[in-house]
């Protein structure tokens, strides 16, 4: 008898330490940082609870949270972008070394941005997209948000400028790509359109989005025809050292290593919601998040190069010794 109690007793410490052990692996697991090429990835992960969270910016955030039906929310948790110093808002991107493109770029985004065509644009794309946002309705009022221009090559049904004012340009010594976007007629540029509203593809394959609208814009300021090259995030940047694009509008951010290797054009901003990078999570379990220490131990999405995973990296997975990029 004295033999079996002691079996029994020893059994109980086992199932103890075991329970214990298990607890303690469940507090002490390490974060992973998952990388996607498409944000449709990421958002199928989070659906079928593949994933505790998915990084991203505010807009594009409220859009997929608006558009869930109650199955994702907003954590409340927004990066820390003061370290980062001040580069508000999205940029668009040309090859290193063609400034006279660039140049020419950043006299049409500034031209947008002071005329406050930009925000009507971000407005209209993201009531396209389906976003809930009552500031957007009230910019647009009674505007009709899609136009009766045919869907076809001229992206006519994206932007008519023939009335918006456009930035004087002398392009007469045009050198570099910009000499050779003039000569063929055509701005091809490189986009990937999955981050509603800056660039998305609506269920019947045509694609929308305020960035979209701002390149069909640059190219009727230079005075040539708009073509847009889908591909994913990872190659849009590659399309132009290849010569595929001539320029991209994809949703950057300003990062020091694309200052580095690319010409990054003057930020544009939209609304205020793009001044915020969050994380959404289920709905369900969006109580447990306070702070950003709370996704410590977290499978988190983001898309490859995105500013989302410098954030993640640079504030999570910095915080957990056993952290790790899948």
């Amino acid at each position: 008898m004295k033999k079996l109690k002691w079996i029994s007793l020893l059994a109980l410490i086992l199932c103890a330490s075991l329970l214990l052990s298990a607890c303690g692996a469940e507090k002490s697991a390490a974060t992973e940082l998952e990388l996607v090429t498409s944000l449709d990835q990421a958002i199928l992960a989070l659906a079928s609870g593949k994933c505790d969270a998915v990084a991203l910016d505010g807009t594009t955030a409220k859009n997929y949270v608006d558009q869930s039906d109650g199955l994702f929310a907003m954590s409340g948790i927004n990066f820390d972008l003061s370290m980062y110093g001040d580069f508000e808002g999205n940029v668009a991107a040309v090859k290193k070394g063609e400034t006279d493109l660039i140049q020419a770029n950043n006299a049409c985004i500034q031209t947008a941005v002071e005329e406050n065509y930009y925000s009507l644009w971000t407005a209209i794309a993201k009531l396209q997209s389906g976003t809930d946002d009552e500031a957007a309705l009230e910019l647009v009022g009674d505007m009709p948000i899609y136009s009766d221009a045919p869907i076809d090559g001229t992206y006519l049904y994206l932007l008519d400028t023939s009335d918006l004012k456009k930035p004087e340009l002398d392009l007469s010594q045009a050198q570099g790509v910009l000499a050779q976007v003039l000569e063929k007629g055509t701005l091809v540029i490189a986009t990937s359109p999955d981050y509603p509203a800056n660039e998305f593809i609506t269920e019947d394959g045509v694609i929308y989005g305020c960035e979209m609208m701002l390149a069909k814009y640059v190219a009727d300021c230079l005075g040539v025809q708009l073509q847009i090259e889908t591909m994913d995030f990872l190659a849009t940047l590659t399309a132009l050292d290849t010569g595929k694009a001539d320029a991209a509008f994809s949703g950057y951010g300003w990062k020091a290593d694309r200052a580095e290797s690319y010409e990054l054009s003057i930020g544009y901003v939209g609304d205020d919601d793009i001044t915020f990078h969050t994380l959404i999570v289920p709905a369900d379990k969006a109580e447990n998040y306070k702070s950003l220490e709370d996704f410590v131990g977290k499978h988190i999405i983001a898309q490859a190069s995105s500013l989302q995973q410098m954030y993640v990296e640079d504030q999570i997975l910095s915080l957990d010794p056993n952290g790790k990029a899948a």
